[in-house]
């Protein structure tokens, strides 16, 4: 009897006990379903956490487009800027925390792409008005393969090993070069994400050629920028355009090619495409298979050696010679008096007969192809000073005053030419003087008659000729303000 009632216990507490565990997993069951709708809710935690961060991010976009567009028109009342320089000047400001940052004039609006936002700017009443755009632009940039700098018979190389600090070799006469990295197999590397089903990724290069990318949400494209027609320097923009009727544009300023920039070195215009049709346009004042080898020699090596210093005049063993050495002596502004060592000005870029620039570069250096630059490899050097930081994209293509001898510059105490290599200053990756003191000859052809020097100069405010600009003038005249800068491509 008792053996009965033990048996029929211990089969009643089995009963409890899995009428309990089920009891609680019912309950559990309960507890996850209102703690997932707390958190995830239209009212819940995750929600409003997410909320909070994207009204938090609007906010600090909000404030930078407002704080970068009021600097701008302050200084565009005193410098009395029209739409499209203020255009230029935010997009500059605006590139300081977000590289991919567009500026594009609407009518009496400035439309914006910053931090995933399209930002709208009335320039009327100064309301700022942005939306969260669907599309993403996670990557549009140049990719490809960074070489060591090549050894070069008669040079020996000093100071630093980095490359992006300014890797430098110099001659037995002291003449200095600082390596100018471009990178082999470039491509532009392209991804794109959005919420909405994309309907074309467009890419255009600096001359208006268009190339369907696809249409893949979150796919990284390819492409290899000589699958164009010509290689350029200059502006790729990218447009992609939804299903939904969104368009998200980006661009991308390349100076890292292997070929000619939109304004094209030696010839003007993009019906020419070979040598003969070149001297058809300029007749023999230009020898343009070098410049054809040239750009062949850049991207076998990787690269080229540029002057650390501007030219100057200088008597090696009775014979005159252009050297990148800095300058030392007293200057004489005179076109018949220049004395060793000086900053060799007052000298033209191209003649029938006599010294000229493209002469003396070339004579530098006979084991080695020595030249004036070309204008795409200016454009690199810049290019390549905002890659590494060193300088900003308004420092090179709005205000140079900060590192270029210029009327208005703080350092020099001067408003005339300096020596190049005076003021440490106006150094960028171990090169002197890129930005004012004296324009510089280049290969570059504004048009039939005029050729194109580069850099600012002295007599300029450093926001009326900053390193990137452009000057044009006959190529057989000389200035006080014009000289050169040697190149070396091997």
């Amino acid at each position: 009897m008792k053996q009965n009632f033990m048996k029929r216990l211990k089969y009643a507490n089995k009963g409890i006990t899995l009428i309990a565990l089920v009891i609680t997993i019912i309950v559990l069951l309960i507890l996850a379903a209102v703690s997932i709708s707390t958190l995830t809710g239209e009212n819940g935690l995750l929600t409003k956490a997410s909320d909070a961060k994207d009204k938090t991010t609007e906010a600090e976009v909000k404030e930078d487009v407002g704080l970068a567009w009021n600097s701008v028109q302050t200084d565009g009342i005193i410098e009395n800027w029209d739409l499209n320089k203020k255009a230029t000047e935010l997009q500059a400001e605006l590139q300081k925390k977000d590289s991919s940052a567009t500026v594009t004039v609407d009518g009496n609006n400035l439309k914006v792409s910053y931090r995933s936002y399209e930002v709208t700017i009335n320039t009327e009443d100064g309301t700022i008005d942005l939306a969260k755009s669907s599309v993403t632009i996670d990557k549009f940039l140049i990719s490809g393969t960074r070489v060591t700098p090549p050894e070069v018979s008669g040079f020996t190389h000093i100071g630093t090993d980095d490359v992006d600090e300014g890797y430098t070799i110099k001659d037995a006469n002291d003449n200095e070069f600082v390596w100018i990295p471009v990178d082999k197999n470039q491509t532009i590397k392209i991804k794109v994400t959005s919420e909405e089903t994309i309907e074309s990724i467009v890419l255009t290069n600096p001359v208006g050629e268009e190339k369907t990318v696809g249409n893949e949400s979150g796919k990284e494209y390819e492409i290899d920028p000589s699958s164009f027609t010509k290689t350029y320097n200059g502006v790729y923009r990218l447009i992609v355009t939804t299903e939904g009727g969104e368009t998200v544009k980006r661009f991308l300023s390349v100076h890292s090619l292997y070929a000619i920039d939109t304004q094209n070195d030696w010839y003007y215009g993009n019906d020419a495409t070979d040598e003969e049709l070149l001297k058809d346009k300029f007749g023999d004042c230009f020898e343009p298979s070098d410049t054809i080898d040239y750009v062949a020699k850049v991207a076998a090596n990787g690269g080229f050696y540029v002057g650390k210093y501007e030219a100057t005049y200088r008597v090696i063993d009775g014979a005159e010679k252009a050297g990148s050495i800095p300058s030392t002596s007293t200057r004489k502004n005179s076109s018949t008096t220049l004395t060793n060592g000086m900053l060799w000005n007052f000298i033209p870029q191209k003649v029938d007969s006599g010294t000229d620039a493209i002469g003396v570069a070339k004579a530098f250096n006979t084991s080695v192809n020595s030249s004036l630059l070309t204008g795409a490899a200016w454009d690199r050097i810049l290019g390549w000073l905002y890659e590494t930081g060193e300088k900003t994209g308004s420092e090179i293509a709005v205000d140079s005053k900060e590192w270029g001898n210029y009327k208005n510059d703080s350092f020099s105490g001067t408003t005339g030419l300096i020596n190049t290599g005076a003021f440490e200053q106006t150094k960028a990756n171990n090169i002197y003087d890129l930005a004012g003191n004296v324009y510089e000859w280049t290969t570059e052809a504004y048009d039939t008659s005029s050729r194109v020097s580069r850099g600012g100069d002295y007599y300029n405010l450093g926001s009326g000729g900053p390193a990137s600009c452009r000057f044009s003038n006959r190529p057989v005249l000389s200035y006080i303000f014009i000289g050169f800068r040697l190149a070396l491509y091997l």
